[in-house]
């Protein structure tokens, strides 16, 4: 589905709820999630699962939360070495 432009681009691992992904370096996280399959990234106050759909910040559906405990755009978040976030929404229970 994506491809990089970058000839040889450095790979860097970054957590999703403690599992281990392989991403680029500076890969936006909302590919990454894409990539493997986590559409949702947490849900709307009415309970609905919500996650990246706009890919430029506009529309806040891809909301994830940093190790430290901040609340971040995985559209505007890029990956680097180690990086640790968490969905509000459990991965394996997509679309149940």
């Amino acid at each position: 589905m994506f491809r990089s432009i970058s000839p040889e681009p450095k790979t860097v691992t970054v957590y999703i709820n403690d599992k281990p992904f392989t991403a680029q370096d500076g890969e936006m996280m909302a590919s990454v999630l894409l990539r493997e399959n986590m559409t949702a990234t947490h849900t709307s106050p009415q309970g609905q699962p919500r996650g990246p759909y706009c890919m430029m910040g506009v529309c806040y559906d891809c909301m994830i939360t940093l190790e430290d405990g901040r609340n971040e755009q995985a559209c505007l978040t890029p990956a680097e070495d180690g990086l640790k976030i968490c969905l509000s929404v459990d991965p394996s229970r997509e679309g149940k």
